[in-house]
């Protein structure tokens, strides 16, 4: 006899993470290999094959024809959904693309339980987008056609720092008033909820639950800042070329390409036989041309994500490190990148203000003054950066700081959420 289950997926812009409710017990589904995060990452390779998460990267990364995908929750109620996108000489609908990974998450679910699977809680940020209900309500129907399309019957959302909280209160011995911090790829989500280790599962929780607030700035955007400002120079950004039209006027190279390059779910646009072309004709009067060759290099042996790699894994690195040396060999680059920690949360500044304006937000709409919260919840992979840290350290010196497991909690509270409602 099949076993009523409930299922939670938490799709996230860098990574997801599923969980399971079954008579009485949540687990975590293990998602490629004995991993339980698994990156949202598709490649479909030039013979057919398709390959998820760190496999995909790896293969992309060894010189396996194909197209890697990367970033696609980013592109949710965006005009990209509605387009088509080239891979491997066909066109395909980004919709469908998306679609191809929830399958695959799904069908590890039904490995994990042995049967199929119905019922399900999709996470989503409190905001898909700033100040847009329309692209907001927009984003979310997308995600419902495609949780539909894939097999689901039963389907559902919850904010994501609701889930964390729920996941956190497991391990509560008392009562607390607490802030859920959840720093995605994409977005900040936040929460204030009254949490209580009494609480279980079919209560009803919609008066603990005191306001939420968020902002689209994540950890992709970290990335895209620190490329711009660090890595980007040495292909070119910043750089001048000869007016063909004007005599002995310079122009700045255009910023675009290197913006695409910089943006995980775009970074494919930069590597077409369009930008190629536009690239060979700046290269023509560049004043730095072995800059553009570069950049030339990059596109035609479409390195875009392997460098890119190499950004995200700087921004790593400096959460424990003042600075950091980037070489960029192992891609076939002649320069190292020097980053440091002062240079990148000056140029994220900005950034970190419009995320702790969401918090205020979040904190006023509760009624309730920072001095109240006694514990801060801090998910998503983002919460690592120490500029975030010590803010968060700061604006709630008197409250415990629970972290947790930053990437998983997320995951585990859709499945409790899940059986509650279903």
């Amino acid at each position: 006899m099949a076993t009523n289950i409930f299922c939670g997926i938490d799709f996230g812009t860098s990574n997801s993470t599923c969980a399971v409710y079954v008579d009485g017990e949540v687990s975590l589904v293990s998602l490629e290999g004995d991993k339980q995060a698994l990156p949202s990452v598709v490649f479909f390779a030039e013979d057919g094959g398709v390959y998820f998460g760190r496999e995909a990267i790896a293969l992309y990364i060894e010189g396996e024809d194909g197209r890697l995908m990367r970033g696609l929750k980013s592109i949710l109620g965006t005009a990209l959904m509605s387009e088509r996108t080239v891979v491997n000489g066909s066109t395909k609908y980004f919709t469908d693309i998306v679609a191809t990974y929830l399958k695959n998450i799904k069908a590890m679910v039904e490995r994990h339980v042995g049967q199929s699977v119905e019922n399900v809680v999709m996470g989503r940020p409190v905001h898909f987008h700033d100040n847009d209900p329309d692209a907001d309500a927009e984003s979310e129907n997308v995600l419902r056609e495609i949780a539909q399309k894939i097999g689901f019957k039963n389907i559902a959302f919850q904010y994501e720092p609701i889930a964390a909280a729920f996941a956190h209160e497991r391990a509560l011995a008392q009562d607390k008033l607490s802030l859920v911090v959840d720093l995605g790829g994409g977005t900040s989500d936040f929460t204030v909820i009254r949490l209580s280790p009494k609480r279980g599962v079919g209560d009803d929780r919609g008066e603990d639950i005191l306001s939420t607030a968020g902002v689209r700035i994540g950890g992709t955007n970290f990335d895209k800042r620190l490329s711009m400002s660090s890595f980007m120079p040495y292909l070119g950004l910043g750089g001048q070329f000869a007016s063909i039209f004007e005599e002995d006027k310079v122009l700045d190279i255009p910023s675009t390409i290197y913006s695409e390059l910089s943006d995980w779910p775009r970074v494919n646009f930069a590597q077409t036989q369009k930008s190629m072309r536009e690239v060979k004709d700046l290269r023509r009067t560049a004043l730095e041309p072995d800059k553009l060759d570069r950049l030339l290099k990059l596109q035609e042996e479409k390195l875009g994500h392997a460098f890119l790699q190499h950004v995200e894994a700087a921004k790593i690195s400096l959460s424990d490190v003042d600075t950091s040396s980037v070489s960029l060999a192992d891609i076939g680059f002649d320069f190292t990148v020097d980053v440091s920690k002062a240079r990148f949360e000056q140029d994220i500044a900005d950034q970190i203000m419009k995320i702790e304006g969401a918090m205020d937000q979040c904190i006023s709409e509760a009624g309730i003054a920072a001095g109240d919260v006694e514990l801060v919840v801090l998910t998503g992979g983002s919460s690592e950066l120490p500029a975030i840290n010590q803010m968060v350290a700061r604006k709630f010196a008197a409250a415990d700081i629970s972290q947790g497991d930053k990437f998983c909690s997320v995951g585990l509270g859709l499945a409790y959420y899940s059986a509650q409602i279903f």
